[in-house]
């Protein structure tokens, strides 16, 4: 069963219908359908060409689905880390100002022994200084110890 055919009217310019009668098509009808016949195929081949370049597209992007899901979970493992590093700082901040206090404290400490010490040792000048001035003579015998 033969196909249907349309007939359609078109201008074409006068230098291509030159080069058709020119080549080895028996008539412009013969050219013009090899010439669509030619265009579908290669809309064709295009097609297929930019499924292919859509399928890639499609591939790269899941790798980068991949590759963002991988940096996610980097990135709330590294949030986790820098909680866990924050807490740790804050934890050796209250240990530091609790060794500075007891520094202090220390100091002070020191400062309170040092003025012990030398009002001991004044005390003791002082008991020195009076046993020299006492008069030798004063001294009661070794038998009236009372």
């Amino acid at each position: 069963m033969p196909e249907d055919k349309r007939k359609i009217n078109c201008l074409i310019p006068a230098s291509m219908y030159d080069k058709i009668e020119a080549s080895d098509y028996k008539n412009t009808t013969e050219a013009i359908n090899a010439a669509l016949y030619h265009l579908m195929n290669d809309n064709k081949d295009d097609m297929e060409c930019y499924i292919h370049e859509i399928e890639g597209y499609k591939q790269s992007i899941e790798g980068y689905k991949k590759s963002i899901t991988a940096l996610q979970a980097e990135n709330s493992y590294m949030k986790e880390s820098v909680i866990q590093l924050r807490a740790r700082y804050e934890e050796l901040e209250r240990h530091n100002e609790t060794l500075k206090r007891e520094l202090d404290k220390a100091g002070l400490d020191k400062e309170v022994i040092q003025n012990l010490y030398n009002n001991y040792m004044l005390q003791m000048q002082t008991l020195i200084n009076q046993k020299a001035i006492e008069a030798p003579e004063s001294k009661k015998p070794w038998y009236k110890f009372w």
